[in-house]
């Protein structure tokens, strides 16, 4: 084993680095792990995605509500308790704009039905469909059989 910052070779089982005193304790566990420092992890298929955005965008959603609700009671709360001396100097009308706070809770709603939008549109991977083999009873098609049918002469069917 290797210092990383001295580059000085140490025994293993070793706390620290006898030339530069670093602490190697977390190379051994790194080297313990026998795993890469950047793990890029498996790709999902297109049906964990899919369930992936659903359950991001049903949290999401139920959450936005829950804090729309939350909201609109606290600003009913705040506007009963401002005090007049409060809202006169402020140059606006203040209860509308405190009325209004509910609607920030719309922002993980809005989201929330993306992902579910975006989770039912992504369709699972269809299998391939194998063609079914030509059984052995049907007579087998020639390039050319419509061809020979052409120039072979037709029969009258008329009497004369």
């Amino acid at each position: 084993m290797y210092c990383p910052e001295c580059g000085a070779e140490s025994q293993k089982g070793i706390q620290y680095c006898r030339t530069c005193g670093t602490n190697l304790k977390p190379l051994e566990k790194l080297e313990a792990s026998n795993r890469p420092l950047i793990s890029f992890g498996k790709r999902k298929t297109p049906a964990e995605k899919r369930a992936d955005h659903i359950s991001k965008g049903v949290v999401s959603l139920f959450s936005g509500v829950g804090m729309s609700v939350f909201l609109y009671f606290l600003s009913a709360a705040l506007v009963l308790k401002l005090p007049p001396e409060v809202i006169a100097q402020i140059p606006f009308e203040i209860e509308p704009v405190i009325k209004m706070i509910w609607l920030f809770g719309l922002l993980p709603v809005t989201s929330g039905v993306g992902h579910i939008i975006a989770g039912l549109l992504i369709r699972p991977k269809e299998q391939q469909q194998y063609l079914e083999p030509v059984s052995e009873a049907q007579p087998a098609f020639s390039v050319t059989d419509r061809t020979t049918h052409l120039l072979q002469p037709q029969k009258s069917t008329k009497s004369t």
